[in-house]
């Protein structure tokens, strides 16, 4: 899995002045930040640094135990589908994947064959990957487009999702163009990123679930950097193969051939609702990268420099890790854990993002980076869970644990069954008003 702590050829610095301004929207206009967003970078920072003077590592309550059917049934499987995936707002793509008009992604969720693209009007859009004809795929893969045509009869759609052309209307009889365009669903663009509810006809209610934590990603500037290349990587139960990502216990164990024996193990957690950080602590934690709390020590918050109020590991509910790193410049991977067709499969999308245009030497660097992180995921992370599956599947262990030290997977999973107890006609505010305790 990714990591926050991989810091290698550092090239870059940022102006010190971030946390005053986002900058720049899809227009390249800066905007400020809320308050509130400003003043939570702040105290999850002022609060990392208090943990780390007095040499303490907040942990979870208690242990806690886990059916291992969550794992590997197939009603609960189909109950995540449908209570989360389908209901939930997702993070699908960044905006810089779509920076003109006509740029597209399709993508395939929880059995919902989905078409992103960017308008002629500058906004992104999510619609059902389907000719309202005969239901066959108007795209594939990425790419840029005018427009769409069904590959079976030719029917026509503009960017927006409009119908604009019927091969032979004229012998294929009356139909009304504006009850024919693509079915589309609820978009949210904000900080550079682009959610979707895979639900026509769900309210657009992004920030009931969102709160502040998209506005606290904001700080990045994710909608002026730049889009590098994408990883897919097949794995087992979505469940398993996003654990990997909430914890840092594993990591000097099951990763002692790539990030060796010597890096901690422990992290800090830190709550926003559904969502969390987890940032490194130990050993490795005092690295001269950039996004170092460590470069804060004896400052005043008016002198500290922005980059490690973005450090750590940044965890969107249900399934996006998001991790900075420094290698070919400062960059980040977006992992997306998917479901597949079946309890037993997910998808892995990792995308990686650099903020400046890289010249040759970061393009190679960073390709280096990006490519070593597949090779951990590909190699160590994901034939785990496929072992931890197949145990599963025996029926034999009946539960899993999840140590005090273990905070965000505890956090995860409550959510998950959380989201899963309460059906579909509670609205998404009512789901977080009542949200189960911090671990």
């Amino acid at each position: 899995m990714p990591h926050p702590f991989i810091y290698i050829n550092v090239t870059f610095k940022i102006d010190s002045v971030l946390w005053l301004f986002i900058k720049g929207d899809k227009n390249g206009v800066s905007t400020p930040m809320k308050a509130a967003a400003k003043q939570k970078l702040y105290a999850d920072t002022q609060e990392m640094l208090d943990l780390r003077n007095a040499g303490t590592v907040r942990r979870a309550r208690q242990v806690a135990t886990l059916d291992a059917s969550k794992y590997t049934d197939e009603v609960q499987f189909a109950a995540e589908q449908e209570r989360i995936f389908k209901r939930l707002p997702l993070m699908l793509a960044a905006s810089c994947e779509l920076i003109e008009p006509g740029s597209y992604k399709t993508m395939d969720i929880a059995g919902v064959p989905v078409l992103l693209v960017r308008g002629k009007d500058g906004l992104a859009r999510a619609f059902l990957n389907s000719c309202p004809h005969r239901a066959s795929p108007v795209a594939k893969g990425c790419g840029k487009a005018a427009r769409f045509t069904c590959p079976y009869h030719g029917w026509t759609f503009g960017r927006e999702g409009n119908l604009i052309g019927i091969a032979a209307r004229e012998s294929f009889g009356d139909i009304d163009p504006d009850d024919n365009g693509l079915l589309s669903f609820p978009v949210h663009e904000q900080s550079g990123l682009i959610w979707a509810i895979l639900d026509p006809d769900a309210p657009a209610d992004f920030s009931s679930f969102l709160g502040e934590f998209t506005e606290m990603l904001g700080g990045f500037g994710f909608e002026n950097w730049h889009f590098g290349h994408r990883t897919t990587l097949e794995g087992t139960n979505w469940k398993l193969a996003f654990d990997a990502h909430l914890e840092f216990y594993h990591l000097p164990v099951l990763h002692r051939k790539t990030f060796g024996t010597e890096i901690a193990n422990a992290a800090q957690y830190q709550y926003h609702g559904p969502h969390f950080r987890l940032r490194h602590v130990g050993k490795r934690s005092e690295s001269s990268a950039p996004d170092s709390i460590a470069f804060l020590e004896g400052l005043s918050q008016e002198e500290w420099s922005t980059e490690p109020l973005f450090s750590g590991e940044w965890i969107l509910f249900p399934n996006v890790s998001i991790n900075s790193f420094f290698q070919g410049g400062r960059g980040v991977i977006i992992s997306q854990v998917l479901p597949g067709n079946s309890v037993g499969e997910s998808v892995t999308i990792q995308t990686y993002l650099h903020e400046h245009r890289q010249n040759d030497e970061d393009r190679a660097a960073g390709a280096e980076l990006t490519a070593f992180i597949a090779h951990v995921v590909r190699e160590e992370d994901l034939p785990m869970s496929k072992d931890q599956q197949h145990i599963l599947l025996s029926g034999l262990q009946k539960s899993v644990q999840f140590g005090r030290n273990e905070g965000g997977l505890q956090h995860f999973h409550r959510w998950v069954q959380h989201c899963i107890s309460m059906d579909e006609t509670h609205p998404l505010a009512e789901l977080v008003m009542s949200a189960p305790s911090i671990p």
